[in-house]
Parts: C-alpha cells; sequence; structure tokens
C-alpha cells in the first residue's frame, strides 16, 4: 500500500516538474526569440498546448539555454 502511494506521488511530481519547467522554458524562450528578432520569430502563440512538441521544442531549450545555461556560463567564468 506504502509503495502504491509512493509510486502515485512520484508520478504526480513527475508530471507537475514537467508543466512547470516546460512552460517556464518555453515562455522565457519565446520572449528572448521575440526580443532577439524584433518580434518576428517564433510565430508560434505564447501559449501553447504542448511546449515540448516538435515545433515548438527548439523555443524551449533556447529557454532552457537562457533560464540555465546564461548563469552557469556567468558563474564559472566569474568564479572558476
Amino acid at each position: 500500500m506504502f509503495e502504491l502511494l509512493l509510486r502515485g506521488l512520484a508520478v504526480l511530481a513527475e508530471v507537475v516538474l514537467e508543466l512547470v519547467f516546460g512552460y517556464l522554458f518555453y515562455t522565457s524562450g519565446w520572449l528572448v526569440l521575440r526580443l532577439l528578432t524584433l518580434g518576428n520569430y517564433p510565430r508560434l502563440p505564447l501559449r501553447v498546448s504542448d511546449p515540448m512538441d516538435p515545433r515548438s521544442s527548439w523555443v524551449s531549450a533556447c529557454g532552457f539555454f537562457c533560464v540555465v545555461g546564461l548563469p552557469l556560463t556567468v558563474l564559472v567564468f566569474l568564479y572558476g
């Protein structure tokens, strides 16, 4: 019984984290790309049903780079 409860909580945590991080990375990538291209790209809307869709995954990858990659790079260069 306890094992089933833990397995259910793990699945729930995975779904919640996927949604939060997926939308966080997609939204930040969308904003950065819109600013860099002066509003031309991406032509996808800000709110999509699945941010990990093949059409929008590159926007999420850019968001991941901006949210995680750039701060880590700065930290390495400053304190590395």
